[in-house]
């Protein structure tokens, strides 16, 4: 009887310390490539961009490309919110991105420009089959 509470102390003092040591869930992050849709206003329509990012701890840097115009961007990842501008722009026609990384791994949020504010959505790019 002795041996078998000596085995269940045993058992039990490793659960814990495996669970204690176990790594915490991390979020996905933000850095990769995305397909990005942004709902345009009436006059131009919606639009089709492609964005890379690149993350650091919270720092994010990356790249928004669309009608062939890049653009180079730099913000903040705090999960779950994306924050981005450009940096390569003026004032007056800069571009600021805020987002959710959802659930299911896509963006959505706003895209604040000098076309007013639009809605858009992101989804990881497929990564290339070898």
């Amino acid at each position: 009887m002795r041996t078998l509470a000596t085995l269940t102390a045993l058992l039990i003092a490793t659960t814990v310390i495996s669970s204690a040591q176990a790594p915490a869930k991390r979020s996905p992050g933000v850095a990769g490539t995305w397909n990005v849709a942004v709902k345009g206003p009436a006059a131009h329509g919606d639009m089709a961009a492609t964005m890379l990012l690149r993350q650091e701890g919270k720092a994010v840097t990356g790249t928004f490309a669309v009608h062939g115009t890049e653009h180079t961007l730099k913000g903040e990842f705090s999960t779950p919110t994306l924050t981005l501008e450009s940096t390569d722009t003026p004032a007056d026609k800069g571009l600021t991105f805020t987002a959710t990384l959802k659930d299911d791994g896509s963006l959505a949020g706003y895209l604040s420009g000098p076309m007013g504010d639009m809605q858009w959505t992101a989804a990881r790019a497929a990564a290339p089959q070898h």
